[in-house]
């Protein structure tokens, strides 16, 4: 109804491995939250939509529900949600490498690397990727950057073509280069997926590899 356009069967996506356009594609006037919220109920196996009209009136926006600050290790996540409630997008993105490097026990370290990630807790991870999408209604977050990944074919295997175009796609690029974090935008108007950043410098093949392994972290 939104696009006008009837979107393909899910078991045809399954069967030959399409991938699903985002409405926004074909109407820049959808929001991020509604865009968001169409794909999630349009996920390809059921049991990872919305199980109920509640559930998916939340997706929507249509219920203010606050979101759990559970932890598996009494991590305090008031701040970065407090800081993401007034929109102090670059205050946010460093109070998250702060927590998780706490989390992962690496605050001497200053980094993470790919067993501290495999061990990270799903549940802080899914609380600091929930409250990302939260507040900025479906626009910034883990779980937003691995679905533009996917959207644009990306998978675990290392593919730069691909890498470089999802950089193009979240604006972590500009004129076929990476850009430094010092030239990240903090702002909403950012386009989708740009934040969380928390990278010195993107361009290296281990920001891929890394960041795959967090976003394969997020639970379904």
């Amino acid at each position: 109804m939104l696009t006008n356009r009837v979107p393909v069967p899910a078991n045809y996506r399954a069967e030959e491995d399409v991938k699903l356009s985002p409405p926004q594609k074909f109407n820049q006037n959808i929001s991020d939250k509604v865009n968001t919220a169409i794909l999630k109920g349009m996920e390809l196996e059921p049991v990872n939509r919305p199980q109920t009209v509640r559930e998916f009136r939340e997706l929507l926006g249509l219920i203010n529900q606050e979101v759990p600050l559970i932890s598996s290790c009494g991590m305090d996540y008031r701040k970065l949600r407090n800081y993401l409630e007034q929109g102090k997008w670059r205050e946010a993105d460093e109070e998250t490498r702060r927590v998780m490097l706490a989390v992962a026990k690496q605050e001497n370290e200053g980094w993470l690397n790919y067993e501290h990630i495999n061990n990270f807790p799903y549940e802080d991870l899914r609380t600091i990727d929930q409250l990302w999408v939260k507040y900025s209604d479906g626009k910034f977050g883990f779980s937003v950057q691995k679905r533009i990944y996917q959207g644009l074919g990306g998978t675990r295997e290392h593919n730069q073509d691909i890498w470089e175009k999802f950089g193009d796609n979240v604006g972590w690029r500009k004129g076929g280069d990476w850009l430094y974090y010092k030239d990240i935008t903090f702002d909403k108007k950012a386009p989708a997926g740009h934040l969380p950043q928390q990278e010195e410098k993107l361009k290296y093949y281990y920001s891929l590899h890394r960041r795959w392994k967090v976003w394969n972290r997020l639970p379904t």
